[in-house]
């Protein structure tokens, strides 16, 4: 695997969100590779930071409800339909 290929999927390696395949890869890739390494451990470091950071945050009430009425309207099972426990949650 070339670099500028490794680069262009590393967000997504971070985010869990390739193939078991395309993980391997990369991980051998990350491996074998300082300075794509250094891109990796940079960009997870940044996600999990921001994670960190947004973890206490909430949306006011009033936007939350809001939200719950436009979703509402919203056919259930069509795209975009979020459950309510994922409101719940919010």
């Amino acid at each position: 695997m070339k670099c500028e290929e490794c680069s262009d999927k590393l967000d997504r390696y971070v985010d869990r969100e390739l193939t078991n395949t395309e993980a391997l890869e990369i991980q051998l890739h990350l491996e074998g590779c300082p300075d794509c390494m250094e891109h990796y451990e940079f960009q997870s470091h940044l996600k999990r930071l921001v994670k960190h950071s947004c973890e206490c945050d909430t949306a006011p009430k009033a936007f939350r409800e809001k939200l719950r009425q436009i979703l509402s309207r919203i056919p259930p099972g069509a795209p975009g339909r979020v459950a309510e426990t994922q409101l719940s949650a919010a």
